[in-house]
């Protein structure tokens, strides 16, 4: 199935991560740089933190990364975003990006859609193709505007021609829907391969499903289970109950009871709620090898409430 929940498909707007760009800098920022790289987070974040001190916008921004996704630090919105702003006001893209992120999802400040967009703006005026598709995002959902699929899909293109897998996955599902564009299941399944090649999980599973469907492609199950596969591996829950539901019914993979339970759980503790809504009638009814189980039931069920 499709990514149909609005606020998991708003998932897909991945923040700049470190920008590794090809400017002159500082020794300090080449060490932050080859450590961030080697996971050595102590090292990143004080020659970061000097360099930043000097104003360089890069490990402002990166510092901003550091706080948000807790390397070598806890996670920590307020200062992330006081970094990613000290870069943002030096017209740095991936700054603005990420600052409009924050407003578009409430880190640290109130939401704010107006402002996403603001910031978002910016960037996407220096051509950043991340910018590009939260902006075809704000369109889609009516975020902070009036909701226009013809700027949703003018936005999105922007950013998948420059090869960004969001851009493309969220452009290929808009042809697969027809929404704002002419239904094309053989363009959104070019789209969402492009994005798969990539390694991008939600397009992986989108062209899993067109491939288990048939649509744009020759139906092959064993093929839709490997796309699902690969997403699944990356904890993207939805691809999880996808592969789950091919080992159940033994499409395109050997059935396995033990297989589909697997996968159901693991989509489950990724948070996504029909696979919790499956566990609570597999420990109700003991399914797929499980014995009943009252209270593993019930606390499934609290969960997808």
């Amino acid at each position: 199935m499709f990514l149909s929940e609005v606020n998991q498909r708003m998932k897909s707007l991945a923040i700049a991560s470190l920008l590794l760009v090809s400017i002159t800098a500082h020794a300090g920022y080449d060490l932050g740089r080859a450590a961030y790289q080697h996971g050595d987070y102590a090292t990143a974040l004080r020659e970061f933190t000097s360099e930043a001190a000097r104003g360089d916008v890069r490990s402002q921004n990166n510092l901003g990364v550091m706080y948000e996704k807790g390397q070598g630090v806890s996670v920590d919105h307020a200062r992330a975003l006081g970094w990613y702003r000290k870069a943002a006001k030096q017209g740095f893209a991936p700054a603005q990006t990420s600052v409009g992120y924050f407003y578009a999802e409430g880190l640290a400040v109130t939401r704010d859609y107006a402002q996403a967009l603001n910031w978002y703006r910016k960037a996407a005026d220096q051509n950043f193709a991340q910018a590009q598709n939260n902006i075809g995002a704000l369109y889609e959902n009516g975020r902070g505007v009036t909701p226009d699929l013809s700027q949703a899909v003018a936005w999105y293109r922007k950013a998948a021609d420059q090869g960004l897998a969001s851009g493309q996955t969220n452009l290929g599902y808009l042809y697969a829907r027809g929404k704002g564009v002419p239904k094309d299941d053989v363009m959104a399944v070019d789209l969402y391969r492009k994005a798969a090649e990539q390694n991008y999980a939600l397009a992986q599973n989108n062209l899993g499903f067109m491939t288990a469907e048939g649509r744009g492609v020759q139906q092959d199950f064993a093929s839709a289970a490997d796309w699902y596969k690969k997403a699944g591996v990356q904890k993207l829950g939805l691809a999880q109950f996808n592969l789950a539901r091919l080992f159940e019914d033994g499409k395109g993979v050997t059935q396995s009871e033990a297989q589909a339970f697997s996968w159901f759980k693991q989509a489950a503790e990724a948070g996504y709620k029909p696979a919790m809504r499956k566990l609570t009638q597999v420990y109700t009814r003991g399914l797929l090898g499980q014995k009943i189980d009252a209270d593993t039931a019930r606390y499934w069920a609290d969960k997808a409430q």
